[in-house]
């Protein structure tokens, strides 16, 4: 768990100081239960989470998104990332049931680095859902 708290603060750390911008965004692939996190306030229901905002609605300037994350049900992981064109750079299994897979893939233009490896794809599948993340999943999971 330290790990994971550890990589979720390096990322906030590099949304308030980078900017990410990309046209990617995972509408364009999957259906599920979809979080957007921008540098600018997108509405009212937008949740401040201290160096972006948290929605659960869809932007129409894909430029504006600095991450994203969608719990799907009935996934197929495997499959999911061979959508993406990614590349597994490493997995974990957690103590709560979940296999974390980090990945890479060019569609994304933004990436972090973990242990000198890029991943933009954060992955944390259970037997019932699975929820996907870019370049981490942010928050709990």
């Amino acid at each position: 768990m330290k790990k994971l708290f550890l990589v979720i603060l390096v990322f906030l750390i590099l949304v308030g100081n980078i900017g990410y911008k990309s046209n990617f965004t995972l509408l364009d692939y999957f259906k599920g239960e979809y979080y957007v996190y921008t540098s600018n306030k997108v509405g009212e229901s937008s949740i401040f989470l201290g160096s972006c905002y948290m929605s659960n609605s869809e932007i129409e300037n894909k430029d504006e998104i600095i991450g994203e994350s969608m719990k799907i049900y009935n996934f197929e992981p495997v499959a999911g990332l061979q959508s993406l064109d990614a590349i597994i750079i490493f997995s974990e299994h957690l103590d709560t049931g979940a296999s974390v897979i980090y990945a890479f893939t060019d569609k994304i233009k933004q990436y972090i680095e973990i242990d000198g490896k890029q991943v933009n794809i954060q992955l944390a599948h259970y037997e019932e859902y699975s929820i996907i993340g870019w370049p981490l999943i942010l928050g709990s999971f």
